[in-house]
């Protein structure tokens, strides 16, 4: 990739977040990311750092690691908040399509049925097994209400405009 490139983009990112630029030079949260330990990231190859160098950082699978887990901005020194930063690139990926399916599949799975998982039985004998548990019953879900929320949040149109690319 021409070094051009990388630059406009880098700058696209700074112009939007420029406390960023810190966290390419800084590296400290790499101390305390969950995310630094998966796909062979390391403490001088960071998460932080591959996300935020990437020419289109929206389209960079590694978003997703981030678990929105706040540690880097608790050992932060610079009081930089990448986490909103990251936020911002998920939303963008989301609405571009760059999101992974699991993802839109979730959100499609609480949005049919309230319930962020899927539940093959009935919930007559979902609540009974919970019973013999000593748990509470699970609670019918409205679906509808749901729905209304992603419609006036934008959740309903982000999903019909991202269809995965």
């Amino acid at each position: 990739m021409p070094v051009q490139i990388q630059y406009k983009a880098k700058d696209k990112l700074l112009k939007k977040h420029p406390k960023i630029e810190v966290c390419l030079k800084c590296n400290t949260c790499a101390l305390v990311d969950p995310a630094v330990y998966a796909n062979g990231f390391s403490h001088t190859n960071t998460f932080i750092n591959n996300v935020f160098s990437a020419t289109e950082p929206e389209k960079n699978p590694n978003i997703w690691l981030c678990v929105s887990c706040h540690k880097c901005e608790e050992i932060c020194p610079y009081e930089v908040k990448p986490v909103e930063v990251i936020e911002a690139l998920k939303d963008e990926a989301f609405e571009k399509g760059y999101a992974p399916e699991a993802i839109r599949e979730e959100i499609n799975q609480v949005l049919t049925t309230g319930y962020a998982f899927p539940i093959f039985q009935s919930l007559g004998y979902i609540n009974r097994m919970r019973g013999n548990l000593g748990l509470k019953p699970l609670e019918e879900r409205k679906v509808e209400e749901i729905k209304k929320i992603a419609g006036k949040t934008g959740l309903e149109a982000k999903m019909e405009r991202g269809k995965a690319k």
